[in-house]
């Protein structure tokens, strides 16, 4: 019984009382479901995710860029690996990854490349080579990108690469700092003063001056919000 009632008056009992508090609530959430869905894109939330190799060099601009042009977004960001990142975005945890390529795209994701970014020989100032020898070459750890970018590139064979691998670019630069080993470097991070603390390390433009990685964002090819993450990627300025 909801409603008890007589021919002067009706009067809600306990239980009904409840019932409709909580049909309120429905009332309430259901408004709410339709105001989210209503909310503009650049006025909500966006989660970004972008490699180790990229995120020191564009995402402090990137940030910058998105307060200024779409002031009510707020963002948030996580720095991962390819890999992890890739899942990240299949399962909708992010909206979407700024990446580097070539990279094993599944079917359900997007591609968009941005730019091409070269990929810089360095080498110790007591070197004087425009070749890289029997395992010398220090690459990054397995599973990063920029390893398999660098070995495709350039046509890396097995027998070149060092047995030290690193998981930073900081770990890498300090080892060729040490002249045990020759590497290549993304040309943004270079640009970014990245060899400024050591003097001792040459930049040269014409070893494997075909090597290139190119930049871009990856995302679900069923995200309705397709058209304005390009929008968003648009504002990734192009660091040289």
């Amino acid at each position: 019984i909801l409603v008890e009632r007589n021919n002067k008056s009706v009067v809600l009992t306990k239980i009904g009382i409840r019932i409709v508090d909580q049909a309120q609530q429905v009332i309430n959430s259901t408004q709410d479901l339709v105001n989210i869905a209503k909310t503009d894109f650049f006025q909500s939330k966006i989660n970004i995710g972008i490699i180790p190799t990229i995120s020191p060099y564009l995402l402090p601009q990137l940030i910058q860029n998105l307060q200024t042009t779409y002031p009510q977004l707020s963002l948030s960001f996580v720095e991962e690996k390819s890999e992890v990142l890739l899942g990240k975005v299949q399962s909708l945890e992010i909206d979407f990854a700024i990446f580097a390529f070539p990279y094993d795209i599944p079917n359900s994701i997007e591609a968009h490349t941005l730019f091409k970014e070269s990929l810089i020989f360095i080498q110790h100032k007591e070197r004087d080579q425009s070749n890289i020898k029997h395992q010398e070459l220090l690459l990054l750890e397995q599973g990063n990108c920029l390893r398999d970018q660098i070995i495709s590139s350039c046509n890396i064979k097995k027998n070149q690469i060092s047995e030290c691998s690193c998981s930073s670019l900081a770990t890498l630069i300090a080892m060729v700092n040490m002249n045990t080993g020759v590497s290549l470097l993304p040309k943004m991070a270079i640009q970014h003063n990245i060899l400024s603390p050591y003097p001792d390390i040459n930049i040269d433009n014409s070893t494997l001056s075909q090597a290139k990685r190119e930049v871009g964002i990856i995302y679900r090819k069923q995200n309705s919000q397709a058209q304005n993450i390009l929008k968003i990627a648009q504002l990734i300025q192009h660091p040289f």
